[in-house]
């Protein structure tokens, strides 16, 4: 990701996309997705056929397959996929600090570096910045704890 800084920093500049609200979504898409469709694609291959198969048999269609069948069977998987995706977006620092140059639109941990100077830093503000920016995780953690553990168990197990 950090080789990639110079080439995304060029291609933003020359297309002036470099400064906007979606300026840092960009470039999180495009190295999260991949990671993601990998998780997804090697737990849903786990999947039986045989579960579509009786769902055909037994005259369902294909979207009531995946919605009443296979989406209950992936969430665990979709679960682990988001808190991965949030927390990598959430504490994201390299893209920010160079496609970002508005103090509006900087992110979390980019915010943070406001309250260190040259000579001094306002520790008592910036811990307490740290505080207010952990409290979005730890809620996140404590709402999907039960679908984490299941996802993290979910190929512990053969049988």
């Amino acid at each position: 990701m950090h080789a990639l800084l110079i080439p995304i920093y060029i291609l933003f500049s020359n297309t002036h996309l470099n400064d906007h609200w979606y300026t840092v979504i960009l470039p999180n898409v495009a190295f999260n997705l991949p990671i993601s469709i990998f998780l997804v694609e090697s737990f849903m291959s786990t999947i039986p056929k045989d579960i579509e198969e009786a769902a055909s048999i037994d005259g369902a269609s294909f979207s009531r397959t995946l919605f009443r069948i296979i989406l209950p069977l992936v969430t665990p998987i979709l679960v682990t996929v988001g808190i991965i995706t949030f927390f990598n977006c959430w504490n994201e620092f390299s893209f920010s600090l160079v496609l970002l140059n508005d103090q509006k639109l900087f992110t979390l941990p980019l915010g943070l570096t406001m309250f260190k100077g040259v000579y001094q830093s306002d520790y008592p503000k910036m811990m307490t910045t740290m505080v207010i920016a952990m409290a979005p995780a730890i809620f996140l953690y404590f709402a999907f704890s039960k679908q984490i553990i299941q996802g993290m168990m979910s190929g512990a197990l053969k049988g």
